[in-house]
């Protein structure tokens, strides 16, 4: 075994949140360094947090109406099995 399956907290997650960061630090770079007024880099700015704003609004309600209906498909195959089982 080499030293980097041994170690412990190294694994998948660790090397998704390292690639995340490194892509969040490139585009902080690429915002900032960028030849454009510094309104136009406002504007740019909010314009992607608005679209991730509505983006994870999205997400929450997605993940709400998936919670539903798990909850309903889970309650009815309960309901629908004979009793005695």
């Amino acid at each position: 075994m080499n030293e980097i399956e041994t170690r412990p907290g190294f694994g998948g997650m660790s090397l998704l949140l390292a690639f995340m960061g490194g892509a969040l630090a490139g585009a902080l770079t690429m915002f900032f360094l960028a030849p454009r007024s510094g309104a136009e880099t406002l504007k740019q700015i909010s314009d992607v947090a608005e679209r991730s704003r509505r983006n994870m609004e999205r997400v929450a309600f997605a993940t709400r109406e998936a919670g539903h209906a798990a909850k309903v498909a889970f309650t009815s195959a309960f309901e629908d099995q004979p009793q005695g089982s």
